[in-house]
C-alpha cells in the first residue's frame, strides 16, 4: 500500500477499548521439554576423533593445495584448516571431494574454474587440487544428566529443565500476544468510518494478480490449474487480494488514528533501541539495518506495536491454554 500521511483517507474510530477476543497460548509439553534438553546436548556435544569417513556435520582439519600444469598455483594453499563439513566454509567441490575419506588419507580432484573468474589466466582451466586430511572429528553427544546442566550452568537437570519451561512458557505468551494484538487492530480497523480508495484497492489486487502469475510461470503452472487445486475462480482469487488489500489499509489507518487519539508516540531512543534489536537479531551491522529501513519505516512499525499492546491492555480478553 502506497499511501502516504498526506494522501490516506480520512477516518473516524469506531470501537477499539473493550473488544472481545479469546487469547490462545500453547501448553509447554514435558516432550518439548525433554527435546529442547536434547538439542542442547547436541549442540554443546565434543568433537572426539573417528576412524569413520567424513561425512556432513563432521569436523575436519586438511591441508589444501591447488595446482595447474603440475605447478603449484599461487597463494592456494592452505595448512592445517579446520572446518565442520556442510557449512559453507569450503568451496563445494572441496568438500565433495572430502566426503568419504578418513584421516591420514592425501587425495586430489578436479575443478574447472568458470570461464569469467576474476583471475584470467585461470579461467576456462581445470586444475587439480590435493588435500591431505589431518583429522576427522564427529560429535560424541553427552548423556543427558546433572552433569550436562552443570556444563551449561545451572546447579542440577532438574534447574536446566524449569529453566527452559519458562522459556518456553514467555514464548508461548508473547506468540500469543501478537496473534491477539494484531486480531485487535483488524477489529479496530473494521469498526473505522472510511472511504477507502476503490481504485487502490483494485490496483493493489490487479497487482498481486500479476505477482502470482509470475510465480506460477516459474513453478510450471498456469491460474486456470492453480484455480482448480484451490477450488476457486480468478474473480474470487482477485476478491480476496482486494479484501486482504483492504484490511492492511484499515489496519494502517487504525493504527494512525488511535495513535492520535492516544497521544502514542515513538522517541528517537526507541527507534535507536529498535534498530540495536533487529541488528541482534539478524546479525547483521546496525548500518546495514540502516540503509535498508529508515528511521520513519521502523518509527511506524514500533508505533504499531506500541497501538496492538495498547489494544491488548484494553480489551476484553479471554486466555485459554490449549490442550496438547
Amino acid at each position: 500500500m502506497e499511501q502516504t500521511a498526506n494522501t490516506m483517507p480520512a477516518a473516524t474510530l469506531g470501537q477499539y477499548k473493550g473488544l472481545a477476543f479469546t487469547r490462545r497460548v500453547r501448553p509447554v509439553s514435558d516432550k518439548a521439554v525433554e527435546a529442547d534438553i536434547g538439542n542442547l546436548a547436541r549442540v554443546h556435544a565434543p568433537f572426539v576423533p573417528t576412524d569413520a569417513p567424513a561425512a556432513r556435520g563432521m569436523r575436519v582439519t586438511l591441508d589444501f593445495e591447488g595446482f595447474l600444469a603440475g605447478a603449484s598455483i599461487p597463494d592456494s594453499r592452505m595448512e592445517k584448516v579446520t572446518v565442520v563439513l556442510g557449512t559453507g566454509q569450503l568451496m563445494p567441490a572441496a568438500e565433495d571431494a572430502v566426503y568419504g575419506h578418513c584421516a591420514g588419507e592425501t587425495f586430489r580432484f578436479d575443478f574447472t574454474y568458470p570461464a569469467d573468474f576474476r583471475v584470467p589466466e585461470l579461467s576456462g582451466k581445470t586444475a587439480q587440487f590435493e588435500i591431505c586430511l589431518h583429522t576427522v572429528e564427529r560429535k560424541q553427544v553427552p548423556p543427558v544428566d546433572d552433569a550436562l546442566a552443570k556444563s551449561l550452568g545451572f546447579a542440577d537437570l532438574d534447574a536446566l529443565r524449569e529453566s527452559l519451561r519458562e522459556k518456553k512458557r514467555l514464548s508461548h505468551e508473547a506468540n500469543a500476544d501478537r496473534i491477539a494484538g494484531a486480531a485487535l487492530l483488524d477489529m479496530a480497523g473494521a469498526n473505522l468510518t472510511v472511504e477507502l480508495p476503490a481504485e487502490l484497492l483494485a490496483q493493489n489486487a490487479e497487482y498481486q494478480m500479476t505477482q502470482l502469475r509470475q510465480r506460477l510461470r516459474k513453478s510450471q503452472m498456469t491460474m486456470e490449474l492453480y484455480c482448480k487445486s484451490a477450488g476457486l475462480t480468478p474473480e474470487q482469487v482477485r476478491e480476496g487480494y482486494r479484501k486482504e488489500a483492504e484490511r492492511q489499509l484499515r489496519a494502517m489507518l487504525a493504527v494512525r488514528a488511535i495513535a492520535e487519539a492516544e497521544k502514542i508516540t515513538v522517541t528517537q531512543q526507541e527507534v535507536d533501541a529498535e534498530i540495536a534489536r533487529l541488528s541482534k537479531l539478524h546479525d547483521t551491522p546496525e548500518e546495514e539495518i540502516r540503509k535498508v529501513l529508515s528511521r520513519d519505516a521502523i518509527a511506524a512499525a514500533v508505533t504499531n506495536q506500541k497501538v496492538q499492546r495498547f489494544l491488548l491492555d484494553h480489551a476484553a480478553l479471554t486466555s485459554v491454554v490449549e490442550k496438547e
